[in-house]
């Protein structure tokens, strides 16, 4: 039987290099291998773009359609995924693919930043600094991907041929790590602030918060918040002045984002189109089936700062009521939004073309484009299969996404992220001084910017109450930007939050029935509660982590569990391939697997 060559190996062998525009316009013009290439300036910024593919960026938390939600912020369905069922093993798929897409873009960068290194003339000294420091920013990304991910990897600097490829072993993270920050000090070093407008590529801004994630991710605060007080001190960024406005399809220039992939519709560089159809609610033609969890929906504090369970303005039937405004941008509203607006807990609210209300006595909901009634879908009155909780994704989501094809871009890295890791970091150093709160603040205020309500200062220099501020502030800023995950990882919270952990959905018919609601379809599992008990029929705690206990629900008939979620301790880190391992025996495999 001839001798198989692994993926890495496969990967050193051939260079596919794909041509681009100076906008990321990723369709193939034309394809070369590496002795034939690197003939012109333009062929090496072809090179380089290679390195801006959304397949070498990977989001932790979103498998596709079909698995979407590694945390506790998003769930689908009744579904669990490998990582929320605890089954993950050393052929897990997703485990594979990064593995295999990481080592391929790190062997292609390789090659390239070496014949940067070897080239003679053909780019000018300018040319040779900006390509230098782009491709070491994409190895800086690319590594600390690996070492976050797996642990300790194999690593190599220069390429190396396949018969290396056999034998390399895993190198210690540690040793990695510095080298990572060594490929983002010369990308710093090299890039520019920023660069002619319509040109999207790395900058120094980038480098530096990237580093800045590096160091966090694996603990090493006071690297991140030199990093990413650098990456303030640039006076490059500043937030955007809307929210919620941020992350429509529409924004495509903001000094708030600091590294982006560019999706447009003209290069067909939009969302898959079925992972728009999960995120999309029944009444526009989705199926409202990638959803954000109840855990997430109490998470946002009440507008006078305090936690759902300590706010005396939180109200269980009316859970958008008072609550931090982006709260109302990232998950659709229904409800009484704030005092006096003369709404009541049944009321829906405008999503895209249509009204969108999950109360199970309201049948039929107001389209605004035909200025009339008609069946509302994501009711579980009249659809089995809407939201299983009633709720629906807003952020980034509105009337561009009706055609199913949406093409807001990929935001990696922004300056709210950089605030709230500078503040993060100097608080687990203890070094808590004005920074840390203007920071925090920054954001808090940008939030409420646009809302009649004003942000509830944090003011507190107690180490402790800074921890739970900052994590949950991370958690309100960022949902559904797949950054969870990540966080859960290194604050060592997965297994205590979801290992024996449930996901919760709307309580099926009980004997707290409203008689007079006639149901279309008796045989449905419709939620159906009097006046007294909807949305929520009691208040739910929240514990050290900021996790919202939902049993008393479910003990009270008001709720139902949908899922038990496990996290096994191994499974901080993912398994080393077994086809890795089968061809090279010098990988040694992560404990439990």
């Amino acid at each position: 039987m001839k001798k198989q060559i692994n993926n890495v190996a496969m990967l050193i062998a051939i260079i596919f290099i794909v041509s681009s525009c100076v906008e990321l316009d990723l369709d193939q013009q034309d394809a070369a291998s590496s002795e034939n290439w690197y003939q012109t300036s333009e062929q090496f910024r072809q090179s380089l773009n290679e390195g801006y593919r959304s397949t070498f960026f990977p989001s932790d938390g979103n498998d596709g359609a079909y698995n979407p939600g590694w945390d506790d912020d998003v769930n689908y369905r009744t579904n669990l995924g490998p990582i929320k069922s605890g089954t993950v093993d050393s052929n897990y798929s997703r485990a594979k693919n990064d593995w295999t897409n990481m080592y391929k873009a790190i062997t292609r960068i390789l090659t390239v930043l070496e014949k940067i290194k070897t080239q003679s003339g053909v780019l000018s000294s300018a040319e040779e600094q900006q390509f230098e420091g782009e491709a070491n920013f994409f190895l800086g990304v690319y590594w600390t991907y690996l070492i976050t991910h797996y642990g300790d990897v194999p690593f190599y600097d220069t390429p190396i041929t396949i018969d290396e490829s056999f034998t390399i072993a895993r190198t210690d993270k540690a040793f990695i790590l510095q080298k990572i920050y060594e490929y983002f000090d010369v990308a710093s070093q090299n890039l520019p602030v920023s660069y002619l407008s319509g040109l999207e590529y790395a900058t120094k801004g980038a480098a530096l918060a990237f580093k800045a994630r590096a160091a966090i991710y694996m603990g090493d605060n006071a690297t991140a918040a030199i990093a990413a007080k650098a990456c303030m001190d640039l006076n490059a960024y500043e937030l955007h002045p809307n929210f919620e406005e941020l992350f429509l399809s529409s924004t495509k220039e903001s000094k708030e984002i600091i590294f982006k992939l560019p999706r447009s519709e003209e290069f067909l560089q939009t969302i898959n189109s079925n992972f728009i159809l999960y995120m999309l609610p029944r009444n526009e033609g989705g199926y409202g089936s990638v959803i954000p969890s109840w855990e997430l929906l109490a998470s946002f504090e009440c507008v006078d700062g305090l936690p759902i369970d300590e706010s005396p303005l939180f109200d269980s039937h009316n859970p958008f009521k008072n609550r931090d405004p982006r709260l109302l941008a990232t998950i659709v509203p229904f409800g009484s939004l704030k005092d006096g607006d003369g709404l009541s807990p049944d009321s829906g609210s405008r999503h895209m073309a249509r009204e969108y209300n999950p109360h199970p006595e309201h049948t039929r909901v107001f389209n605004y484009l035909t200025s009339s009634l008609e069946t509302n879908k994501d009711t579980k009155s009249n659809q089995n299969f809407c939201s299983f909780n009633g709720l629906l994704f807003k952020k980034g989501i509105d009337s561009d996404w009706a055609d199913k094809i949406a093409a807001n871009d990929l935001i990696l890295m922004r300056y709210a992220d950089v605030l709230l890791m500078y503040a993060e970091a100097k608080i687990e150093l203890n070094e808590i001084d004005a920074s840390v709160l203007n920071a925090i603040n920054e954001v808090r205020d940008r939030a409420y910017a646009n809302s009649s309500f004003s942000n509830p200062t944090v003011t507190t220099t107690d180490q402790v109450k800074l921890r739970y501020i900052v994590r949950n502030e991370r958690r309100s800023e960022l949902a559904g930007e797949w950054l969870r995950y990540m966080d859960l990882i290194r604050w060592r919270l997965a297994d205590v939050i979801m290992d024996g952990g449930h996901t919760y959905g709307l309580a099926p018919i009980a004997a707290n029935a409203d008689p007079n609601v006639i149901q279309e379809n008796s045989d449905l599992m419709v939620n159906v509660v009097n006046p007294g008990n909807w949305f929520w029929g009691l208040t739910p705690q929240i514990d050290e982590n900021g996790v919202a206990d939902f049993m008393p629900l479910v003990d009270a008939g008001l709720a139902q569990i949908l899922t038990t979620t496990s996290f096994p301790s191994h499974q901080y880190l993912w398994p080393i391939p077994d086809d890795e391992r089968r061809l090279n025996p010098n990988l040694t495999q992560n404990e439990g697997y």
